[in-house]
């Protein structure tokens, strides 16, 4: 297969990565869409001259087209999944990857009975720096690792969001939307296999009844242990986390106190959202030089018997018995490109896919126990895990 023809089921902001990634991959062409939205189609229609449709259903039927994307709202990732992968296309599916650990066996049956790939794109866990701990740990250069640290501040909860975002029973809240960042993160740096999880999960914001925030630690077997902590609230930047100081002068304001301006000023809203209106105002102006070079989804620091590492503005620093040194990365090309590389080889040379159907549900699994956890005030424990692919 010399290009794969790929479709996106979702064509709203979430989304939107997939073509600017098609754009930077060797060996993909975007060609259909799909969407219960005219005006969504319409756009995507005019910006990308694809085919567009109005069901999943009507899109998988279009000979022209090898594999899908989905995109849609987490309560219908298993379904429609299931739907291209029974019309015998290839699927990546966005986080989560469903909400229920039995529609996650349903994927993977399904995958497995058609014959076809099921990739889960967890997409922080595809980061370089990331990739790079986990190439180091591999080595056996830092010796087993001990534990994994990661946190994020984030003002997620200040983005304009749809009902279905933050109703929890919907697939809402960061436990859902965020958590399989962190755990992927997690569970790839700490070898995959956890036990145990005990974690507390908050609604502290007055105007959303869903999760905001959690605190969880993570048991692996093997006694490696895995902390994992954000906060969507939107008053810390954690870019000053590896940046330093980020911003200059009093009047400067980071991303969370910019939405809650914009908000205030009544700019902020679903159309914003949808468009990406929201994350230029969040990112501001005068900002683009301080970016991290790297993609930074809060700080991951890892600890091992004999060193410990954490990301860098450009790649990855190791502590050891030398001091500090710098290990950088590859330069990022933006969300999905790696992901769309992994998947082209997976498809077109057989080979087993590294976040398939199973780390999906393994990962999922650990998301659904820090809520459950959060509930009953009790450790859960967690059977369904598999070990880290490389």
């Amino acid at each position: 297969m010399a290009s794969i023809r790929i479709g996106l089921a979702g064509l709203g902001t979430g989304g939107r990565s997939l073509p600017q990634a098609v754009a930077k991959t060797t060996g993909f062409s975007f060609v259909a869409g799909a969407d219960l939205r005219k005006e969504a189609r319409e756009q995507y229609r005019a910006e990308f001259g694809i085919q567009t449709f109005d069901s999943v259903e009507a899109l998988c039927d279009l000979k022209e087209l090898d594999a899908v994307y989905v995109a849609t709202p987490n309560p219908f990732h298993a379904e429609h999944a299931i739907t291209a992968l029974e019309h015998g296309k290839h699927v990546m599916v966005e986080k989560p990857m469903a909400l229920t650990l039995e529609d996650c066996d349903r994927m993977i049956a399904t995958a497995e009975k058609n014959h076809v790939k099921l990739m889960v794109a967890h997409t922080r866990s595809f980061n370089p720096p990331i990739r790079k701990m986990r190439e180091i740990i591999s080595s056996g250069q830092l010796g087993r690792v001990t534990q994994v640290h990661t946190i994020r501040y984030s003002p997620w909860l200040l983005r304009p969001r749809e009902p279905v975002e933050i109703d929890t029973e919907l697939g809402g809240g960061v436990c859902y939307r965020q958590a399989p960042h962190q755990v992927d993160i997690a569970r790839l740096l700490g070898g995959g296999m956890v036990r145990s999880v005990r974690a507390h999960a908050g609604r502290w914001s007055p105007e959303n009844s869903t999760e905001g925030n959690y605190s969880a630690l993570l048991e692996f077997d093997g006694g490696v242990t895995a902390t994992l902590i954000y906060d969507g609230y939107g008053y810390f930047d954690d870019r000053e986390l590896i940046e330093g100081d980020v911003f200059s002068g009093a009047k400067q304001s980071g991303p969370g106190q910019r939405l809650r301006i914009a908000r205030a000023e009544g700019k902020l809203n679903k159309d914003t959202s949808r468009s990406g209106a929201a994350f230029e105002i969040e990112r501001g102006d005068g900002d683009a030089d301080k970016q991290p070079r790297q993609p930074f989804f809060g700080l991951t620091i890892v600890s091992c018997e004999r060193g410990a590492l954490r990301q860098s503005a450009d790649g990855v620093f190791i502590y050891d018995e030398r001091g500090r040194t710098e290990v950088p990365c590859l330069e990022w090309s933006g969300p999905l490109k790696v992901e769309l590389e992994d998947f082209y080889t997976s498809v077109t040379e057989g080979r087993p896919v590294l976040h398939d159907g199973k780390w999906g549900k393994a990962t999922l699994e650990v998301c659904l126990a820090i809520l459950q956890s959060s509930r009953n005030k009790r450790e859960q424990l967690v059977v369904h895990q598999v070990p880290s692919p490389y």
